[in-house]
């Protein structure tokens, strides 16, 4: 006798009107947690994925999911874009994650992401990778962490929900070292922030929430400020380094295209003397050279303390507005000469190995920024043209916005950038403007 299975027994065969009533029971008990999700504490605690981490790229752990109602993400949205959005606000379902970045060495690291889906069970979902600005060194300043009502470092939750309501699946990343006791954030070195931009992207498409939904070969890589030179360093290593992840366009806005032109401009009116003080902290660590005359002997003494003690939204207030303050004089001379390399010889080079430069890539490639920019100025971009147009085999634009500064230049661009998202992921013509 086959175990289970009682002589002279027959199956017993549900009524139709049994299943009827099982899908109804089902689809109350669907119903009715998804509204608790509108109205309960949106935090989950974290969800470990059973499975172990091998590849970059891969998802560790879910740190939260978290469910906003078409009202709750038009709020979040409204914070930056007070006018609204072309369309409505979408139910939005934000992840926060943690997934696998490879470095150079092979060294296997964790880094924070936050993924962002519309939540209408919409597929053929576009990729939005997102490289934000600079949040600080820290691991208190990682951009995941962000509070905008405490302290406002660009609110990214907003701007992430205002393109996840237009159609794509939105994933922003930490930047390597961030978050992790282990190491420092490197800041501005570029092969490192394009990694975890690349490796973001993998990671969103392992993600259980976002799985069946993206098209697959629909990315697109932006960034703002430091994300800007994320984005462009990600396109330039990406057929090396995930020629899984073909990227068919960039957008920067108010990109970092040159990290020596960027410091040097402290001289000519760029008000970021607190950029220096960073990238010294994060090079001498990275390359293992010192640099110990650029700054004065009172801030280099006390230079790993001053640069993480401070966010984004302190940094400009407690490094002030007067580079003599910060700088040597001979370093404030040779930068408003843009002389560095005949007397910061090593300093020089390892700026310059973080310039953006040639870009031979297919992408499609768009640079935004404002002419009021006091930040990363104008002549930055102007000055990096020449050879992203020249190398580039895609179409590039660049485009400026009279009134728009530092701060602005992602919402004054925002419909002109879905516009141009729209055609590159569908396949459309981009006329080059390298003017």
């Amino acid at each position: 006798m086959k175990p289970g299975k009682h002589p002279g027994s027959k199956t017993k065969r549900l009524r139709p009107i049994s299943w009827l009533g099982l899908l109804l029971i089902v689809v109350e008990v669907a119903l009715v947690y998804r509204l608790n999700q509108a109205i309960l504490p949106h935090d989950f605690g974290i969800l470990d994925l059973a499975a172990p981490s091998a590849h970059a790229g891969d998802v560790i752990g879910r740190e939260t999911i978290q469910y906003y109602s078409p009202a709750d993400a038009s709020k979040i949205i409204r914070r930056n874009y007070t006018a609204g959005i072309p369309g409505p606000a979408v139910a939005i379902e934000k992840i926060t994650f943690r997934y696998r970045s490879q470095l150079p060495s092979g060294e296997m690291i964790t880094i924070y992401a936050r993924a962002y889906l519309p939540d209408n069970y919409s597929t053929g979902l576009p990729t939005f990778a997102f490289a934000p600005g600079t949040t600080g060194i820290g691991d208190q300043c990682a951009a995941s962490l962000e509070k905008p009502a405490t302290a406002n470092w660009g609110d990214y939750d907003a701007h992430m929900m205002a393109y996840a309501s237009e159609g794509y699946a939105a994933v922003t990343t930490d930047y390597e070292g961030m978050r992790d006791p282990s190491r420092i954030h490197h800041y501005m070195v570029g092969e490192l922030e394009g990694r975890a931009l690349l490796d973001s992207v993998r990671a969103l498409r392992r993600l259980p929430e976002a799985h069946g939904r993206l098209a697959a070969h629909q990315v697109v890589l932006l960034g703002y400020s430091q994300g800007g030179h994320a984005a462009f360093w990600a396109d330039k290593i990406a057929a090396k380094y995930s020629p899984d992840v073909h990227p068919l366009g960039i957008v920067g806005f108010g990109p970092v295209m040159s990290v020596k032109q960027t410091l040097t401009d402290i001289t000519h009116g760029a008000n970021l003397d607190w950029f220096g003080p960073h990238v010294i902290y994060s090079y001498e660590d990275y390359y293992k050279h010192a640099y110990p005359n650029v700054l004065l002997p009172n801030r280099y003494a006390s230079l790993a303390a001053e640069v993480t003690a401070h966010c984004i939204d302190s940094d400009i207030n407690y490094w002030g507005r007067t580079p003599a303050n910060i700088y040597t004089p001979e370093f404030v001379t040779e930068a408003t000469a843009g002389a560095l390399s005949d007397v910061f010889g090593q300093f020089s080079a390892d700026l310059d190995a973080n310039t953006v430069g040639a870009v031979p890539t297919t992408s499609a490639k768009l640079i935004n920024n404002g002419a009021q920019d006091i930040v990363v100025l104008p002549a930055q971009q102007t000055a990096a043209l020449p050879a992203l147009c020249a190398s580039s085999l895609g179409p590039v634009q660049h485009v400026v916005y009279p009134a728009a500064t530092h701060y602005d230049t992602m919402l004054q661009s925002f419909s002109d950038t879905l516009a141009w998202m729209h055609k590159v992921t569908g396949g459309d013509k981009i006329e080059p403007k390298c003017q």
